[in-house]
């Protein structure tokens, strides 16, 4: 009896140690595909000559659905919308960008994209001076705005749920969280904390 159950369990562990390294060479052969691709896309893009930027790249602010700026522009606002920027409406790889507008271009479009999260950042700082000084409405015009333009600063979701919950208000709130969970942060972690911020919010209010 405890011979053939010796018997059994080793032909089990050796199919089990087999399927493993089956599993495992099979993984190593992917992860090598994936590798070779990846260089291949590497040094395919890294050839691509200096292209223009398209035109339609380059992002204007837009003051009209905005409150009247402060006197003396405090948060900068002004100063960082006249600088060049470029916003993408879809997150897009590095690898992606040489291919289509040449390796020297990477650089001015990563400094344009910063100027226009510098943008974000100014206009989630004046909304929070605005409830600071107790104008909600003119902050979530602000804040609504970021969104909209697509910010990945959690502040900028944070203050509009902070809105929301003071005025006690669960359907802006559900429907800041809607706007979570449809858009595609770059970060997933990032994502994941605002949505886990806002439904303490709601949780809040409805206890």
């Amino acid at each position: 009896m405890w011979l053939q159950i010796t018997a059994v369990f080793f032909v089990l562990l050796f199919w089990a140690i087999f399927f493993v390294a089956i599993q495992s060479a099979r993984m190593r052969r992917k992860q090598m595909k994936m590798t070779q691709r990846f260089l291949h896309d590497e040094d395919e893009a890294n050839s691509v000559r200096k292209q223009p930027l398209d035109p339609e790249l380059f992002f204007t602010a837009d003051f009209k659905e905005l409150p009247p700026l402060p006197e003396g522009d405090p948060h900068k606002v002004e100063r960082a919308a006249k600088r060049k920027m470029i916003r993408f409406t879809e997150p897009i790889s590095n690898v992606e960008l040489k291919k289509r507008y040449g390796r020297l271009q990477l650089e001015y479009l990563a400094h344009y994209e910063e100027n226009f999260n510098d943008y974000l950042r100014c206009l989630t700082k004046w909304a929070e001076a605005l409830i600071k000084e107790e104008n909600p409405a003119d902050a979530l015009r602000i804040l609504h705005h970021a969104i909209a333009l697509g910010s990945e600063f959690r502040n900028t979701y944070k203050f509009a749920a902070d809105v929301y919950a003071d005025a006690k208000d669960t359907q802006g709130l559900e429907e800041l969280l809607s706007k979570v969970v449809f858009h595609t942060f770059r970060d997933p972690a990032t994502a994941n904390h605002i949505i886990a911020y806002i439904q303490e919010k709601v949780t809040a209010i409805s206890a």
